[in-house]
């Protein structure tokens, strides 16, 4: 039985890509953060394990790698980085914490991972996925943040990819494009924190573009396709051994297009939607 640890199960993508793959007949680690969610992925048919791991937690990591080695033997045939978190706003009114804090969970967490299993993988001639999203190759304003951690992912993979190739551990990544799931409620609650915390001349400056920037994001949850379909898109990408996979209706055309225009005229186009 394939072996593969996916992290960030609680909800969304994960839950979705633990349901699928254990649907598959994989022997399926579920990274979670609290027991609610571990009993209520134990209860997902098929072989379902679930790890509290917390990516930010060097000691938890530690623990899962250790948990995982003794259950498969010590060789794992997969892992899935999908934990993530969205952190928006004005970059002249950001905490740096907040920063630090997205960049913590998107980025260094899924390294710190990542180095905790490559033993691992490398006997299991393993699979390496990121979960990115169509984020890190176009922008939007208001959410530099969160463009930042997935702008670095592409970065973490492509050298990854070729550090690996000659250990036989191969690297992906999944660029999904709007996906219905709890991201985007708890991006507009951070917005909202972040509105009524503004004063003087940063709220007469940035309050009436965050409203319309929640509204957007209420528009994107809408319109935001099944979690279902990026986990589809993970058990064909694990199966297989291409470099990136884009997810989601027009996401293969809008990274086609974006290079081909001039900073200005994307600029222009990002401001309409903006405003």
């Amino acid at each position: 039985m394939k072996s593969v640890l996916v992290t960030g199960t609680s909800s969304g993508i994960g839950r979705a890509t633990v349901q699928r793959l254990a649907g598959d007949g994989w022997l399926v680690f579920a990274g979670v953060r609290n027991q609610v969610d571990a009993k209520s992925l134990a209860a997902e048919p098929g072989e379902v394990v679930p790890i509290e791991l917390d990516v930010t937690d060097p000691a938890q990591i530690e623990a899962a790698a250790e948990q995982v080695s003794a259950v498969t033997g010590g060789a794992l045939d997969a892992l899935v980085n999908n934990a993530g978190i969205g952190v928006a706003g004005p970059l002249e009114t950001l905490p740096p914490d907040g920063l630090r804090q997205i960049l913590d969970v998107n980025v260094v967490g899924q390294v710190a991972v990542t180095q905790a299993l490559l033993p691992l993988l490398r006997r299991g001639h393993g699979r390496i996925l990121f979960v990115g999203s169509v984020g890190g190759r176009v922008t939007h304003p208001w959410a530099a943040p969160y463009h930042a951690s997935k702008f670095a992912l592409e970065a973490i993979a492509d050298c990854l990819r070729v550090e690996l190739a000659d250990q036989k551990v191969s690297v992906g990544l999944l660029e999904p494009g709007p996906i219905d799931t709890p991201i985007w409620a708890k991006s507009r609650e951070q917005v909202n924190g972040l509105r009524e915390e503004l004063r003087g001349e940063a709220r007469e400056l940035y309050d009436a573009p965050l409203r319309k920037f929640q509204e957007q994001l209420t528009s994107a949850e809408r319109k935001g396709e099944e979690p279902a379909k990026v986990a589809a898109k993970i058990a064909d990408a694990l199966g297989g051994s291409g470099s990136r996979y884009p997810v989601g209706r027009g996401v293969r055309t809008l990274v086609n297009v974006r290079p081909l225009l001039p900073d200005f005229v994307y600029d222009r186009l990002s401001g309409l939607f903006s405003r």
